[in-house]
């Protein structure tokens, strides 16, 4: 996504779709879902869709589906596709190429369960009556990775940079990468962008916000003073994120050579920057996701935006021992106490982020 923002791409999938898909992603953009999540979903419906005209469940394709066609499926057509999804090979390889992830079958499987669970629920004005008259989904099991609580921790705590590691990553940045270069070319785009590519990680591991709501950061919701940054959370609510003090110069940094660096018109707000065709844009997604897996690979493992918000909550939970500050800090809503503690919480989670990459003493001495 580099010569269109986000929306040019929904807007373009979504015109694959039948009315009612697009009426979905229309109420879901205003609660609002993230652009690139809509995106992902839209994807994912073109593809089951194909699927159900090339197996012959349904007549029409995608653009013409029906809501008769889809109130008629059975939960052994979803079990099917579940099935296609699991051995089919990953995007971009060839026919023998690895198969799909098993989280990448259940975001799948997620983006159905929401659409079917609004077309269930919305109401037809002609008829008064429910858009589906069953909701196939809810007989639909969640794709399960055959693996144990423990190996799962163990396997992903490989990808997460706790302790120095995390401080030690961005020093490789900024030191040692450059290393690694072999061409004037590769040098000369690193360096580029290289304030700018410190302040994203510092960004990401001073406050374990997630990837939508770094690349739609305004300039003036970061707060370098304070201490702080507003995003837009999950479910289109403000909230106020402390930065680790450990990280600030970074972004520091970054917010006073911005306009230098990118030279944007008086009307692009957009915190973080890139250039394309002589021109500053807000940065995509993708281009996140690709500055930072290659970063990380030369360092110790290929890694994603969301396993640096992951290493946050880990490192946080091992500082604090406390689920609500953990869901504080990364804007979850699934702990119910959070709102009656919040003004607690708000103080401990201040002083633990700003120790969150410091030792105690304690620690020193278990060490």
């Amino acid at each position: 996504m580099t010569s269109k923002n986000s929306s040019d791409y929904l807007d373009e999938e979504t015109q694959h779709l039948p009315w009612f898909i697009q009426e979905y992603i229309q109420s879901k953009s205003i609660v609002p879902y993230s652009t690139v999540t809509l995106y992902e979903y839209a994807k994912e419906y073109r593809r089951f869709l194909n699927w159900l005209y090339q197996e012959n469940i349904t007549k029409s394709k995608p653009r013409d589906v029906t809501l008769n066609e889809l109130d008629q499926l059975t939960k052994q057509d979803i079990e099917f596709y579940k099935s296609f999804l699991m051995r089919s090979p990953r995007e971009g390889t060839s026919q023998n190429g690895r198969k799909r992830a098993f989280i990448t079958v259940q975001r799948s499987i997620t983006a159905l369960r929401s659409l079917f669970k609004y077309l269930a629920a919305q109401i037809d004005r002609q008829t008064s009556q429910p858009y589906l008259s069953q909701n196939v989904m809810l007989s639909i099991e969640s794709v399960k990775t055959g693996k144990t609580i423990q190996e799962r921790s163990r396997t992903i705590e490989k990808q997460l940079f706790l302790d120095n590691e995390a401080i030690n990553f961005l020093i490789y940045i900024d030191e040692d990468y450059q290393n690694t270069l072999k061409s004037h070319q590769a040098l000369a785009a690193f360096e580029r962008n290289k304030v700018r590519d410190l302040a994203i990680i510092a960004l990401f591991l001073g406050t374990g916000i997630r990837l939508s709501e770094l690349v739609n950061l305004q300039v003036g919701e970061l707060d370098i003073v304070n201490m702080e940054v507003t995003v837009l959370r999950k479910g289109g609510f403000k909230d106020t994120s402390p930065i680790s003090s450990v990280f600030i110069d970074y972004l520091e940094k970054y917010s006073s050579l911005r306009q230098q660096l990118y030279q944007p018109e008086a009307n692009q707000k957009a915190l973080f920057l890139t250039t394309y065709r002589g021109t500053a844009r807000q940065i995509e997604p993708s281009t996140v996701e690709k500055m930072v897996a290659k970063y990380s690979e030369p360092y110790k493992i290929r890694i994603t935006p969301h396993k640096l918000r992951h290493t946050v909550g880990t490192q946080l939970y091992k500082k604090t021992k406390s689920l609500l500050a953990v869901s504080h800090q990364l804007g979850q809503t699934g702990t119910s106490a959070t709102a009656i503690y919040t003004h607690i919480v708000d103080q401990e989670q201040r002083m633990a982020m700003n120790n969150l990459w410091t030792e105690s003493e304690d620690e020193k001495k278990d060490r």
